[in-house]
């Protein structure tokens, strides 16, 4: 996923998550963190929707790489996924 925004840029990074092929798009969060951070439960935030894909706004972030995580809710499992990074220039 390593795509480059301008820090001044609002986007949307759309995320893939499947089960068995099948995208997910329903109890999906997101975290964007920095590459060292692991997630903690209050960086958890609702995956945006946009056009019926599921992923992150990417705004307000300071230049660097940013990785995405993202966690679906199921039950008994809640699987955590790091669906890659991009970069803020």
């Amino acid at each position: 996923m390593t795509n480059i925004y301008p820090r001044e840029s609002v986007e949307f990074q759309p995320i893939l998550v499947t089960l068995d092929g099948v995208p997910i798009t329903t109890n999906v969060e997101v975290a964007v963190l920095l590459p060292t951070a692991r997630p903690a439960e209050s960086d958890w935030l609702t995956a945006t929707t946009l056009n019926g894909d599921i992923g992150v706004l990417i705004q307000a972030l300071s230049v660097g790489t940013w990785n995405v995580w993202a966690r679906i809710t199921d039950s008994p499992e809640i699987p955590v996924i790091n669906c890659g990074s991009f970069v803020v220039s």
